[in-house]
């Protein structure tokens, strides 16, 4: 969610890419301090040198894929407040917990975030109407609202049909897995269950009934597929603005703008077909209906759709694979799966938190602020981009005893391993907000939390997870495409748990 900002190695995040019409300057105003705050520009950070312009965006932020790790060093160096340029945008990253939560009570009332510029630039191009994510103001307020209550609140509804899909598709893991070899394609797989589990809620009973239909079933493999090539090629994106990228011709531009409309296409049929053979009324979409006019409610669905399976997937696969490489912990999480005979237990809650709080999917959340404000020690002027370190303060020990360590019980209160010898408590929750929090949180939190509760709780009954080669241990690292990802294909074994196999 970047501004449009005329960075080559800012564009890997679409955390921070901003649209033209909100590069307001306000450096004019940069100096101004109130009462005892110091002046924005006392603010630490990078220098820029003078006359190399957007070159102090590429020398400051190197690398795309690597852009946690540089903002990480710059907290050790700066401290928990780094100021940095961006083009003409004056942004800030924060690792501090209590600041963290403060960014989102100086939002306002219409909360704006970055957006992908490769995004705004093909819906302004191509005069399309997006949903939820790319609204602003009063109308994304409006339907906000609408589903806040049936997907935040009131969202028990959405427990049997998520059961369900993810049962079904432990019934596949079953058929495809192997005693020897790794699973293969395991991204690809839980990108099209995590799709699955997003259609059964917008479906309801009704989703059963249409699996049942080959044409639905091939629309799904051919939407799971498409979609997963979208951020594939916007993350090649990433080190060229997409305007110069459309004007030279370049080939990731051409496969983006080829697969978009194929996307919204594929999407769009898809929920034609559950809206001519819905019978149940129990799903998302016949709540919808009643509310929404028809071409705002097939925006945000097909918005739903397309954002659904790329950040829940691999939140799942880099859950499996710290479980896979944690086996003593994965035997201790998969008892207390059993004795809770519960799809919810508190351990596998933990590990999912465990997970979002080393491998952020999102590892920078970015709100612009309203207007001029107190942050901590300092002034903002309006407008400034505030931008969450989710990377950096999950990894500090300041937040969390041994950071580094993966432990799905540090979030349990009665842990002996989670306080200090003073008795306090040294894990602060603030410190991971994987979700945002505030008025624009993800408004899909509760179904990613069910989905990725019920699959690994189905998982660990059923199989014991493990790496296929040990050399991956060491090898695979975070890098960022977009979302927080492993830098190679994770190589995961199913075998039955003993008690099944016998």
């Amino acid at each position: 969610m970047f501004h449009r900002v005329r960075s080559h190695n800012i564009r890997q995040l679409w955390l921070l890419e901003l649209p033209n019409k909100q590069l307001v300057g306000n450096i004019d105003r940069i100096g101004f301090a109130s009462g005892n705050a110091l002046p924005f520009i006392k603010i630490p950070g990078p220098r820029r040198l003078p006359l190399l312009g957007m070159l102090n965006d590429i020398m400051h932020l190197g690398k795309p894929a690597e852009l946690h790790l540089r903002i990480s060093k710059y907290h050790e160096l700066y401290g928990d407040v780094v100021r940095l340029q961006i083009g003409t945008q004056n942004a800030v990253f924060v690792r501090d917990p209590q600041l963290m939560r403060k960014t989102f009570q100086l939002e306002g009332p219409f909360p704006r975030h970055p957006l992908p510029e490769s995004w705004t630039y093909f819906n302004k191009k191509h005069d399309y109407q997006r949903g939820l994510f790319f609204m602003d103001g009063k109308e994304w307020l409006q339907a906000r609202q609408i589903f806040n209550k049936p997907m935040l609140k009131d969202f028990n509804w959405m427990e049997e049909p998520i059961r369900g899909t993810c049962a079904a598709t432990i019934g596949q893991i079953k058929q495809r897995r192997n005693d020897t070899t790794a699973f293969e394609g395991i991204e690809a797989f839980l990108y099209k269950w995590s799709v699955e589990v997003v259609l059964s809620v917008m479906l309801g009973a009704s989703f059963s009934k249409c699996q049942q239909s080959a044409e639905f079933r091939q629309l799904v493999e051919q939407f799971s597929s498409v979609v997963y090539d979208i951020f594939r090629y916007s993350s090649e994106l990433m080190n060229i603005p997409p305007a110069i990228a459309d004007r030279l011709n370049v080939q990731p531009w051409q496969q983006f703008e080829q697969v978009v409309p194929e996307t919204i296409r594929l999407a769009t049929e898809i929920i034609e077909f559950g809206i001519a053979n819905s019978q149940s009324n129990d799903g998302l979409l016949d709540l919808m209906v009643q509310k929404l006019d028809k071409p705002l409610m097939m925006r945000i669905f097909t918005d739903f759709i397309i954002a659904a399976g790329d950040t829940t997937s691999f939140a799942t696969v880099w859950a499996l694979y710290l479980l896979a490489t944690n086996p003593t912990l994965q035997e201790s999480v998969r008892e207390n799966v059993i004795e809770s005979n519960t799809l919810e237990c508190t351990a596998v809650k933990g590990v999912v938190r465990e997970t979002l709080r080393l491998y952020p999917v999102a590892p920078f959340i970015g709100r612009f602020i309203e207007n001029e404000c107190i942050f901590g020690e300092y002034a903002l002027p309006k407008n400034t981009l505030v931008l969450l370190s989710l990377y950096s303060a999950g990894r500090d020990e300041r937040f969390f005893i041994q950071p580094d360590q993966f432990n799905p019980y540090r979030w349990q209160r009665s842990n002996k391993d989670t306080t200090a010898p003073n008795n306090k408590s040294t894990n602060t929750a603030s410190a991971s907000l994987p979700f945002a929090i505030g008025a624009r949180s993800c408004i899909g939190q509760k179904i990613a939390q069910l989905q990725m509760h019920y699959l690994l709780s189905m998982i660990l009954t059923n199989f014991e997870v493990a790496l296929a080669g040990n050399d991956q241990q060491e090898s695979i690292k975070p890098i960022l495409k977009m979302i927080t990802v492993p830098n190679m294909a994770v190589r995961l074994c199913f075998k039955p748990v003993q008690s099944n196999a016998t």
